[in-house]
């Protein structure tokens, strides 16, 4: 009896290990965490929303004071960040090692913040930036890690450079991923950087988005975006069928560091998601397809054809950020897993076992007052003004919702101007002035959503309460463990 009950344990055993390996998935993810929003959610709280969801990796577009202090003592490795307006300054040594010690010396001890990462700029060569940071993103990215070197810090921090996946094509007679080169505009700046990477064993960050090539080209095969493979492109030099876009952008980049003789470099992924608004295929239903695909396959480590095994991955973004520029879509303001207030958008699993499950969102969430600003079509506004009353409202609030094939894009002229009245409403903190437009608006206790289009009510300052604390997955599962010997 005591052999069979110890097969059991021992066969139980082995299933609790591999489920709390499941949930170790979550710990290969990263995410962005950006802060261009309106109203944000306090440092602290997002720290306990990734902890809550066992989120180990977090990449940072700055080094704030209170982001870094929020995450110090969680043992998360951070990827801390030098924005591009500060790529100049860091090509003086003394700026740069200057930046290292207020930013990344000085949380260098037990209980600190665990930087592995230094990203030098954000997407810096951008044809949209006309060559701007061309010149000064190596001499910035040599003197930070030379800073780094002279620290003693090197060995265990290493500073890299985000980049788009514009960086590198194939050229137009072989467009195949096997084919794939840096552009040649910026070659020579592409192999000093890569050199330099790969002489202080650091990786290159590339950041890939299925969602802009569907965006950028109407001919774009839509099912190529996503993961099904129900697309596929042949790479005759290499004998290859790709079925999705993700690997064959990958494995472009592979192929243009085995061009400068680095085919075996670390590559990062920066930035990978999809948007939940703002475009006819931005939306929930898209962006939790993506997901479904992309986390099963991160998690069993398949890696690309090119590039087999694990990939670091850091998923963009976090939250919705209702201030960003729109300049390259309004898809921009959108990108967040969680909503502006932090709490899911769809159920997601990154463990990539396919479990429909809500992620844990932000606890104790303070908000403004239920109320809304509307449209009063019976006030005594002079309704010839409506237009550049709604232009007005829209210029100091996020209106992206209102476009075309968007989640309040089926709105008539009233839900418009109710829609941008609100945003501005709720952005300026519910006063009572900035919900008058000219005698045009009237506050209400009435919640203007409809359907898919949501008004929002924006957040308040969060609440002093205490968090509620959420054990790892890790965790729960040496519990379980524990406790089922206890019973035998």
């Amino acid at each position: 009896m005591r052999q069979k009950r110890s097969i059991i344990a021992t066969v139980v055993l082995v299933g609790i290990a591999a489920v709390c390996l499941l949930f170790r998935g979550g710990e290969a993810l990263g995410v962005n965490w950006g802060t261009m929003a309106s109203h944000q959610l306090p440092p602290k709280t997002v720290v306990q929303m990734l902890k809550g969801n066992n989120i180990q990796k977090v990449k940072l577009f700055d080094a704030d004071g209170s982001t870094m202090g929020a995450i110090a003592g969680s043992g998360m490795e951070v990827m801390v960040a030098i924005p591009n307006d500060q790529l100049k300054a860091m090509g003086s040594f003394s700026r740069a090692k200057d930046w290292v010690r207020r930013n990344v010396t000085s949380y260098n001890f037990n209980g600190g913040v665990n930087v592995k990462y230094v990203a030098v700029g954000n997407e810096p060569f951008l044809t949209s930036y006309n060559g701007t940071f061309i010149n000064l993103t190596y001499p910035a990215l040599v003197n930070i890690q030379n800073a780094l070197n002279q620290a003693g810090l090197g060995d265990s921090i290493k500073a890299t450079v985000p980049l788009n996946a514009d960086v590198y094509n194939s050229p137009p007679e072989k467009p195949f991923p096997s084919s794939g080169r840096f552009r040649q505009d910026i070659l020579d700046q592409m192999s000093l950087i890569v050199n330099f990477l790969a002489q202080n064993k650091a990786p290159f960050t590339v950041n890939i988005y299925p969602f802009l090539s569907l965006y950028l080209s109407s001919d774009f095969p839509v099912n190529y975006a996503f993961f099904e493979g129900q697309n596929t492109v042949n790479d005759p030099d290499n004998g290859v069928v790709y079925t999705n876009v993700f690997d064959a952008n990958f494995d472009t980049l592979v192929a243009s560091l085995k061009a400068l003789n680095h085919g075996d470099m670390p590559i990062i992924v920066g930035e990978v998601g999809w948007p939940t608004d703002g475009d006819k295929n931005a939306n929930v239903a898209n962006a939790e397809r993506f997901y479904a695909g992309l986390l099963p396959r991160l998690a069993a480590n398949r890696g690309t054809p090119m590039r087999p095994g694990y990939i670091e991955v850091y998923l963009f973004g976090l939250l919705d950020e209702d201030a960003k520029s729109i300049a390259p879509g309004s898809f921009e303001r959108h990108w967040g897993i969680f909503k502006y207030d932090g709490q899911p958008k769809f159920p997601m699993d990154f463990s990539g076992q396919g479990l429909k499950k809500f992620l844990v969102g932000a606890q104790n969430v303070d908000y403004l007052p239920a109320r809304w600003c509307m449209y009063n079509p019976n006030g005594n506004g002079d309704i010839s003004k409506l237009g550049e009353n709604i232009d007005y409202a829209c210029r100091f609030s996020d209106c992206t919702a209102l476009g075309y094939g968007s989640s309040c894009g089926n709105l008539d002229v009233n839900g418009n101007a109710s829609y941008a009245f609100n945003m501005y409403f709720q952005v300026q903190n519910q006063q009572e002035e900035a919900c008058y437009f000219q005698g045009l608006a009237t506050i209400t206790s009435q919640n203007l959503s409809q359907g898919q289009c949501n008004f929002p009510v924006q957040i308040g300052q969060f609440s002093s309460g205490h968090y509620h604390r959420y054990g790892s997955a890790a965790g729960l599962c040496l519990v379980s463990v524990l406790v089922f010997f206890m019973r035998l």
